[in-house]
């Protein structure tokens, strides 16, 4: 029986020390959040450091587990502002991942309300893929992720496919919290991927990500676990 499915509500145990980011010597912590009321366990990884004698949380991630369908769906993460861009949440990802897959759960999947393109982004880049990839011809719900050619601009840049959607995500908390910038064409940009991100006030089915590609996962997990081990 997975270790997971045996954690108590609310349990909160010691998953991983020895580990850093930057100049922070962190552990993680996994925890087993409360019942909800939706029927799905729910899971954190939080990453902590100590300031001063005293422990800080820089970041987590939360998923769903299904312990009898073997399954895990990722949720999302969030990583404080003063800790961004110390690749904690590639960490993170790369920790859920390795995770799921060691407790036996072979399906990894992503809640089909991510809406964040730069997550999605990121769990591409671990072989998280949608299965009819036709569709990045046909959706008008197609963002580009890009990336500035100058090295002094570290925005977050997306192009997307049709105004609307843009005008929708711009009235959007994830844009106003995330450090998002528009662009409106191809020039003196570096394309990196295209995702899809269902509008929720457009008549659109949910476009669900999944894990399709274990070997490019694998190598990318262990490359960045054993980045950030002592």
């Amino acid at each position: 029986m997975s270790f997971l499915k045996l954690m108590k509500e609310g349990e909160s145990i010691l998953y991983s020390d020895g580990v850093f980011s930057g100049d922070y010597n962190q552990v993680l912590y996994l925890k087993r959040a409360n019942d909800d009321g939706s029927g799905k366990p729910k899971y954190y990884i939080n990453i902590f450091t100590v300031i001063n004698g005293e422990p800080v949380k820089q970041g987590y991630l939360y998923f769903y587990a299904d312990h009898d369908e073997k399954t895990c769906k990722f949720i999302g993460i969030n990583v404080s502002d003063e800790y961004r861009n110390l690749n904690i949440g590639s960490f993170l990802v790369a920790t859920w991942i390795d995770l799921c897959l060691n407790s036996g759960y072979d399906f990894l999947g992503v809640n089909p309300k991510q809406r964040k393109p730069f997550l999605l982004y990121l769990l591409k880049t671990y072989g998280f893929e949608i299965f009819d990839t036709t569709k990045y011809m046909t959706s008008d719900d197609v963002i580009s992720i890009c990336k500035s050619l100058s090295e002094d601009d570290k925005r977050k840049l997306l192009l997307f496919k049709d105004k609307k959607n843009e005008e929708t995500f711009l009235k959007t908390n994830i844009c106003k919290h995330d450090n998002y910038g528009i662009v409106h064409s191809k020039e003196n940009l570096s394309i990196l991927d295209e995702v899809i991100i269902p509008f929720q006030n457009r008549s659109r089915n949910n476009v669900e990500y999944e894990l399709s590609d274990m070997e490019k996962s694998s190598k990318k997990c262990s490359k960045v676990i054993s980045r950030h081990k002592k």
